[in-house]
């Protein structure tokens, strides 16, 4: 006897139970295997032009090609950079919204910030995007070189010095607290909403100076427009080789160097999680990807830096450190 053909919404139910037969004995749930089948958002919480928006944009398009899906980099500042990572911790934990965190939002906003809308644990670490050394600048016609003039110009001049940073709560803020105390400075922190908006001022000479990073910097130093006098940190940034580092100058405990990284809300799946990691672990090896980090004045993360396990231990030792250093610097709850 002669079986009759199936027809053809048999056949479709058929090959749907077999792929998802697979699926599960494979341990491979059909929604990773799918993802992702739309674009990807990426969360940048700081002004555009910064350090984080820049760094992002970096890492991006490669990650974008690897995945065969456009991601669009969305900018959404405000409060330091914790509103928008806000709205990424509550975000569907689908893999399709992301967040561009930072030593600040993810370390020091919780030493910073009385009451966040999000916790460490509102999240899943994907990786590290960048190191960014920190900057201590001036403006051109301020008669210092180093952090020692910087220091015996603000005792001559009680008062009035004025520092700005890219806003309270992020960790450049952080680092100048900490710059301030540790070095004794009497100086005027000045809070903007953004790195652009600080280099404007910077730039226009209506502040003395700033604690800033080199991706937004970069150009006023080299122009001489501005001078950077430190690196906050033990190691000499790569485009300043001449600036020398706060340890050099007899500082050896101001060292506060800040990062960027990826995260997702927390629940998105391990196999989502994964695909998105190998996506950008592929970011961090492309030449021109690296070619770009290098040309911010960051360094990409190394081999044993990347990935998500490396990173849940390091934002623990993070939000430990900036816990110690807000401590330190005395820095009071907003």
């Amino acid at each position: 006897m002669t079986t009759p053909p199936l027809d053809r919404t048999r056949r479709q139910g058929i090959a749907s139970a077999f792929g998802l037969a697979c699926a599960l004995a494979f341990g491979t749930p059909v929604a990773a295997q799918e993802f992702p089948s739309r674009p990807i958002t990426i969360i940048v919480p700081f002004p555009a032009g910064g350090s984080v928006d820049v760094l992002t944009r970096a890492v991006s398009a490669s990650m974008s090609r690897t995945l065969g899906q456009p991601i669009v980099v969305d900018v959404a500042p405000g409060a330091g950079g914790t509103i928008g990572s806000a709205r990424g911790a509550r975000a569907a934990p689908d893999g399709y919204t992301l967040v561009a965190g930072s030593s600040g939002t993810h370390a020091g906003a919780y030493s910073a910030y009385e009451r966040l809308p999000y916790t460490a644990a509102s999240f899943a670490n994907l990786g590290l995007v960048a190191v960014i050394p920190a900057l201590v600048v001036v403006k051109s016609d301020l008669p210092v070189r180093s952090l020692r003039e910087l220091a015996d110009y603000a005792r001559a001049n009680p008062g009035k010095l004025s520092f700005g940073h890219p806003g309270v709560g992020s960790s450049v803020h952080l680092q100048c607290e900490f710059l301030k105390t540790a070095a004794g400075l009497d100086m005027t922190l000045v809070a903007y909403k953004g790195a652009a908006a600080l280099m404007t001022d910077l730039l226009a000479g209506q502040i003395d100076g700033g604690c800033d990073a080199p991706p937004s910097s970069i150009s006023g130093v080299q122009s001489g427009r501005i001078r950077a006098i430190a690196v906050l940190g033990a190691e000499r940034a790569a485009l300043m080789p001449d600036v020398p580092t706060t340890v050099e100058q007899g500082f050896p405990k101001l060292q506060a160097p800040a990062w960027v990284g990826l995260f997702a809300p927390r629940g998105t799946p391990p196999g989502v999680m994964s695909r998105l990691g190998a996506a950008l672990d592929a970011a961090l090896d492309d030449p021109d990807v690296r070619t770009r980090i290098a040309a911010l004045g960051s360094n990409a993360p190394t081999r044993g830096q990347r990935g998500a396990v490396f990173m849940d231990e390091f934002v623990r030792t993070e939000i430990d450190k900036w816990a110690e250093l807000a401590r330190a610097a005395k820095i009071e709850k907003q």
